[in-house]
């Protein structure tokens, strides 16, 4: 999931946003490199990880939001001309996981140029670990959420964990884990989903 933000993006789905569906849709061809067509709405705990050759997108007055396995990188600098060349000045934002490596990656980039970028696995370690920790990795560098998998795991802490406090962080709703009062049920909001044709 990619968000361009002009403000903070926990806003992007707080603020009953009208969604453009025509810039969306361009947004959509954009990441899937073909023309697509509308396959209607999905809610955006299933959006976040749509099915191969499917984008999730939603154009809003100050956001827009990007869901796509073709965006999911090991190495989430390796998007960063792409988002350089869609930022057009706003913040981007990116949180990608995968449950069954195990794997939590996310990135933060200012006006096109990459801030942060950490992607780690318990079979690859860390693959990538740019710019400086954000305050909301503290505790998970610190030993305040270690791995529950016994002492042969291979992190300090679930990288899926990690995932969800960013995504928290950036975006204000989680995919696994408690829910506080500052999170929104991603279930109750949906967004366009477009196949490519």
């Amino acid at each position: 999931m990619v968000v361009f933000a002009e403000k903070n993006p926990k806003g992007a789905f707080r603020d009953s946003p009208v969604i453009d569906h025509a810039k969306s849709k361009h947004l959509a061809e954009m990441i899937l490199g073909a023309a697509s067509q509308e396959m209607g709405l999905l809610a955006l705990d299933l959006a976040v990880w749509p099915e191969t050759g499917v984008a999730c997108a939603a154009s809003l007055p100050e956001y827009e939001v990007a869901c796509s396995r073709e965006l999911a990188r090991n190495r989430p600098s390796e998007l960063t001309e792409w988002v350089s060349r869609l930022a057009g000045g706003r913040d981007t934002y990116a949180v990608f996981m995968h449950s069954a490596e195990d794997w939590g990656a996310f990135a933060v980039w200012s006006d096109g140029r990459l801030v942060r970028s950490l992607s780690l696995s318990p079979d690859s370690g860390i693959i990538e670990d740019v710019g400086e920790r954000l305050s909301f990795e503290a505790p998970f560098w610190e030993g305040e959420n270690p791995a529950r998998s016994g002492s042969g795991y291979a992190l300090p802490f679930h990288p899926i964990d990690l995932g969800n406090e960013a995504l928290r962080e950036f975006f204000g709703f989680i995919l696994e884990g408690h829910e506080d009062a500052s999170s929104f049920d991603p279930e109750e909001i949906e967004i366009p989903a477009f196949r490519a044709t």
